[in-house]
């Protein structure tokens, strides 16, 4: 713990009420002259603090910032934000982790960002995202999967984002299949997953989170909007970062036990796809009709105006009447 942590640290530690320059002078073991550094250092990271002549330090705001403290602070998770790194700047979270995952760290690792300068989405799409108004995070698993199976950790995080959306909103925020977040038919999040596999095997997976948590609708592409659109007023995103690490472990956890099948129902309650007429764009051809629903892989099920049905388990799903 760095002496800038262990200021921060007594002063959350009072519980809003004022700490002496030196009492925390001799609980770290510094001058008082280094714990006034380690104030100014920390106000200009965008924490209130007072200084109360004869009293001491008070924190009196803590700046909703993506810090790695913060969010690890009281996160209560087993793996999942272990460790956390936080940035001011990348230019993609998912490459971050992608790194980390080839130096071997554990699963569970995650990178937050208040902004990404390469952010992108499936299809090499690019994902707009204001500074310091987005929840922006990767995370590193090592699932005991088949490549072929990469698509269940997708829709089992979708799940996740989506129990952790309605919990905050009061609405029923659903998923897009594949990998999509949305509302009243506009996109709120999007999910995209990586690997690095060999032909039996997975290495590891990074999958990378975007919520629209503060933006305002003119930061945003045209039919998405936030949290905030839905709830009237801004949302903490430190809070809601830690609701989401503790949902997206309970069920990768879920996944890992074997209850896919489990998690598939729950996504068809999500689902904000099955029962839609769609048009599905491959790499070669385009496929309309009504989604029926996921199989055990996670594919889509479209039934065809002929009758048929087509297993999609990748492509670019549109739909082509409002969801409901």
């Amino acid at each position: 713990m760095t002496k800038n942590d262990q200021v921060l640290h007594l002063l959350k530690q009072a519980d809003g009420k004022s700490v002496s320059g030196e009492e925390m002078s001799r609980k770290i073991g510094v001058s008082r002259a280094a714990v006034w550094k380690e104030i100014q250092t920390l106000r200009s990271l965008g924490y209130e603090i007072q200084a109360q002549p004869h009293l001491g330090y008070q924190l009196t705001r803590i700046p909703d910032k993506l810090f790695a403290d913060e969010i690890a602070d009281s996160l209560g998770t087993k793996f999942i934000g272990k460790p956390i790194f936080s940035y001011e700047d990348l230019d993609s979270t998912n490459d971050t982790v992608f790194k980390l995952g080839e130096e071997g760290l554990a699963e569970g690792a995650a990178v937050f960002t208040e902004h990404q300068k390469k952010g992108r989405g499936r299809l090499g799409r690019s994902w707009i995202s204001p500074k310091g108004k987005a929840i922006l995070f990767s995370y590193l698993l090592r699932p005991t999967l088949a490549p072929s199976q990469v698509s269940r950790v997708t829709l089992v995080t979708g799940v996740s984002i989506a129990r952790a959306c309605r919990q905050l909103t009061g609405k029923p925020v659903g998923i897009k299949w594949p990998n999509d977040i949305y509302y009243q038919n506009k996109k709120v999040g999007g999910i995209l997953t990586e690997m690095s596999a060999e032909s039996d095997r997975i290495n590891f997976v990074v999958v990378g989170v975007g919520i629209n948590a503060n933006s305002v609708a003119a930061d945003l592409p045209a039919n998405s909007l936030s949290l905030r659109d839905i709830t009237g007023q801004d949302v903490a995103r430190v809070s809601f970062s830690k609701m989401l690490l503790r949902e997206i472990e309970v069920d990768y956890l879920r996944l890992k036990k074997g209850l896919f099948d489990e998690i598939a129902q729950e996504w068809e309650s999500y689902s904000v796809t099955t029962g839609q007429r769609v048009a599905a764009t491959l790499l070669d051809r385009r496929i309309e009709g009504q989604a029926t629903g996921i199989d055990s892989e996670g594919a889509l099920w479209i039934r065809k105006d002929n009758g048929l049905q087509e297993r999609i388990l990748s492509g670019d799903v549109q739909h082509l009447r409002a969801a409901g």
